[in-house]
């Protein structure tokens, strides 16, 4: 019996003690700030908060002092004291409730981490950061219109000869870039994104074209180019930047003397003989 009685002190001994450790958090946890006391003043905010986003005080940490420090100034009489300002969530705010989204638990390696960008920069506390579209971009959608926000560079691509079909809707910003994560941090190849849709152009291939094989931009600009194919740079000086001119084929002489002619067939498209430009299987000077 008295084993018993010792047992069962024990148990609820450390029953109690668990229980005072688990609460310990929630003590500390700062009251939820009430609807109403914000409601009073940002009546707009209210309307259009998300739903999860019902505690003030989750997303603005100093909530609770900002509705302190009002009431105090509204009982004050004669010189009243320096306002609170409620601050803006910044993205370890964020991250707290959303860290646990495959989507964003990359982060800490973005570029636009990396860059300074906060979560607010690019979505609204409260409403979207693109209420309309601009002239122009109706069929880009809000998401490519957000992304232009910043890169006017890139939009101004899109307007060019040869451009992939992001203001038409037929490609996204997100379908090629991840906002919340960087692409370079991946193990696949630098060209894997973009054969991903054009699978025509996919090895592997008995001759590959090291250019090709190592990054698609080596010769062709994924936003847009004044040239035909996104190419950087018209062929035939695209080749030329790379091969220089034989000298025993292409209309040449047997020598390659500097001094020798340059005759009209290099100065054509390459591609019209070598159109196996990404990869052959046959070839290895990529003919066919």
């Amino acid at each position: 019996m008295r084993r018993l009685a010792v047992l069962l002190a024990v148990i609820l001994g450390g029953a109690l003690h668990v229980g005072a450790w688990a609460a310990a958090p929630t003590a500390a946890k700062a009251a939820p700030i009430r609807g109403d006391q914000c409601v009073e003043c940002h009546k707009t905010e209210a309307k259009t908060s998300h739903a999860f986003h019902g505690e003030c005080n989750s997303c603005h940490v100093n909530a609770a002092d900002h509705a302190k420090n009002q009431e105090d100034r509204e009982k004050a009489k004669g010189t009243k004291p320096t306002a609170v300002v409620a601050t803006k969530p910044e993205s370890k705010e964020c991250l707290s409730c959303h860290e646990a989204d495959k989507r964003r638990m990359h982060f800490a390696i973005a570029e636009h981490n990396k860059a300074g960008v906060q979560c607010r920069d690019c979505h609204g506390n409260h409403t979207p950061k693109v209420k309309a579209l601009n002239a122009g971009m109706e069929k880009g959608g809000k998401t490519t219109a957000l992304c232009a926000t910043c890169h006017q560079d890139v939009l101004a691509k899109f307007s060019m000869t040869s451009h992939h079909p992001v203001k038409e809707g037929g490609a996204t910003c997100t379908g090629c870039h991840d906002p919340h994560a960087s692409k370079l941090a991946t193990l696949g190849a630098a060209t894997a994104t973009c054969t991903s849709c054009h699978q025509a152009v996919r090895g592997p291939h008995a001759f590959e074209h090291p250019p090709v094989a190592e990054d698609c931009k080596n010769c062709h600009d994924p936003h847009g180019s004044p040239n035909k194919r996104l190419l950087t740079v018209a062929q035939p000086m695209q080749c030329l930047q790379c091969h220089a001119p034989p000298g025993n084929r292409h209309g040449q002489g047997g020598s390659a003397s500097t001094t020798t002619r340059i005759s009209g067939a290099l100065l054509r498209d390459c591609a019209s003989c070598h159109s196996a430009i990404h990869g052959s299987a046959n070839d290895m000077h990529l003919r066919f």
